[in-house]
């Protein structure tokens, strides 16, 4: 029985964990306040990771990130698991609706939404209450919840170009399990 990883696979997850620990650092991300991120670019590489890896892989992939980005941003505080679990779902969700699929926008709509509705604003919004309590967690999600809903069309076109355009090339395809 072949393996589903080869070195080229598990050699192109690692350059997007690489990438993706890179666009979680401080200097790419704006926040709300040092705690708090408001904007982030690392669900570019999660979502180029489930489209090309799939269900299994993506889960791996949103914890492996999730702990490495804390570990080389210098985590500013103690490691909280929930937000992990935010990035496996967020993984899952990308890889159920990219993988082996044909990538259109309504589909990039739909899991953008699905994931701002359940990991953006309902985990992440959770663990905020448990980490900080419920005064601080719900202020800080009503100013998430705007500054999401505003952001959504800019990062669904970005997820787009990305995957509908970029990930089609010859040279992408080769790359493939």
């Amino acid at each position: 029985m072949k393996s589903r990883f080869s070195v080229k696979s598990l050699a192109v997850l690692a350059v997007l964990l690489a990438v993706r620990v890179v666009l979680n650092m401080p200097f790419l991300t704006i926040y709300l306040t040092p705690q708090f991120k408001l904007i982030t670019f690392a669900y570019l590489a999660d979502a180029m990771a489930a489209m090309l890896f799939g269900p299994f892989a993506a889960l791996a992939f949103g914890f492996a990130g999730d702990f490495l980005g804390f570990l080389v941003s210098g985590g500013g505080g103690a490691y909280f698991p929930g937000f992990a679990l935010s990035e496996m779902i967020t993984c899952l969700i990308f890889a159920l609706f990219f993988h082996k699929r044909e990538i259109t926008l309504p589909k990039i709509a739909a899991a953008w939404f699905i994931d701002l509705g359940v990991v953006l604003l309902g985990l992440n919004s959770l663990w905020l209450i448990v980490m900080y309590g419920m005064e601080a967690g719900s202020v800080f999600t009503f100013a998430r919840f705007v500054s999401n809903i505003v952001q959504s069309p800019v990062h669904i076109m970005i997820l787009w170009l990305v995957l509908a355009k970029v990930m089609n090339r010859d040279s992408i395809k080769r790359l493939l399990p």
